[in-house]
């Protein structure tokens, strides 16, 4: 099951729904939302690949959506959780950037520069390189509460939507 972090308009979490539903369920009838306990932050559950619904959702007409970033891997909000769950998704001898955003605090992960910096720590015994300017993979660390999306993508393969793709009412 591939999940996509979508954020939203806050308050508008359920009129976002229905959107990312739409652009969805003609691709994944058995596509589902969760919403987190943060405002402005949904989770797309779907059988499809994470890129391909991230691009389907950023691709699409929508007023509410904001982002979307595919996910690799929801795990607890716990370094050493975090880390193990990179080390099958890295490839030795990389270039990699570490990316870290907190949407809520309430976990008990440090502050989001100081996870950066503990990764790529990890990273590097791996056999990696920290190259901030033009990585071979940029490891995104989106921690919502207890809950972190984990995700490992070339550059070339983020997926956001474009403030001039957002329709205004």
């Amino acid at each position: 099951m591939g999940a996509v972090l979508v954020t939203v308009e806050c308050g508008k979490e359920e009129r976002a729904t229905i959107e990312i539903l739409d652009s969805i369920l003609p691709l994944d009838v058995g596509a589902s939302i969760r919403r987190c306990e943060s405002r402005g932050i949904l989770i797309l559950e779907t059988s499809l690949d994470p890129d391909q619904a991230a691009e389907s959702i950023a691709g699409s007409l929508t007023r509410l959506v904001r982002s979307t970033v595919p996910v690799d891997l929801l795990v607890s909000s716990d370094l050493s959780e975090i880390e193990q769950a990179l080390v099958p998704r890295i490839e030795a001898g990389s270039k990699i950037a570490v990316r870290c955003r907190c949407r809520r605090r309430g976990s008990s992960l440090p502050p989001p520069l100081e996870v950066e910096r503990l990764v790529g720590r990890s990273l590097v015994e791996l056999g990696c390189t920290v190259d901030l300017e033009s990585p071979d993979q940029i490891v995104r660390i989106e921690i919502i509460g207890e809950t972190t999306a984990v995700s490992v993508r070339p550059p070339s393969r983020s997926v956001f939507k474009r403030a001039s793709q957002v329709q205004r009412a």
